[in-house]
């Protein structure tokens, strides 16, 4: 079966699984960080990474579960940007209330707005380039031999 033949699958379940898995994790960070203060030195700067790819991943197992196969091309590259879109909807907030608390006595006016762009646009495109990453075939072929082998085992077990 080609990619031509392959029949569209709307890909806002899978973002809705990203987002919710966002949440969770996130939630997940700032409950840890609350109760073991001292893990906000070593794990706070990586924590975006693993929030992002855990994100992906869930997604990703999700839509090889559901429909056996990889994205095709308009799939990949729709629910990479759904999910980048996803990602910075959710980060936004947080990052202007950790603004707000971080810089309560200073007064974030004097930050000019050519800077708020370049980090917005910034932290987009970085978005976007871990989301293509962690939703590549590179991982999804792992990812898919074992849903397939799974899916085997499974069948052959049924007919014995």
């Amino acid at each position: 079966m080609t990619n031509s033949d392959t029949p569209s699958i709307s890909i806002w379940p899978y973002v809705g699984y990203y987002t919710l898995t966002t949440v969770a994790l996130t939630i997940a960070l700032a409950a840890a960080l609350a109760f073991i203060p001292s893990l906000s030195n070593e794990f706070g700067k990586a924590s975006g990474f693993v929030i992002s790819f855990g994100s992906a991943n869930v997604a990703l197992y999700k839509f090889i579960r559901r429909n056996g196969r990889l994205f095709d091309r308009r799939e990949y590259w729709t629910i990479v940007l759904l999910s980048t879109l996803a990602a910075l909807l959710i980060s936004a907030p947080l990052t202007g209330l950790a603004l707000v608390g971080a810089t309560a006595p200073r007064n974030l006016d004097s930050i000019p707005l050519a800077v708020w762009v370049g980090a917005l646009l910034f932290g987009f495109l970085l978005t976007f380039g871990l989301n293509a990453a962690w939703y590549s075939s590179r991982f999804g072929k792992t990812v898919l031999k074992a849903e397939l082998a799974r899916r085997a085992r499974t069948d052959t077990e049924t007919f014995r």
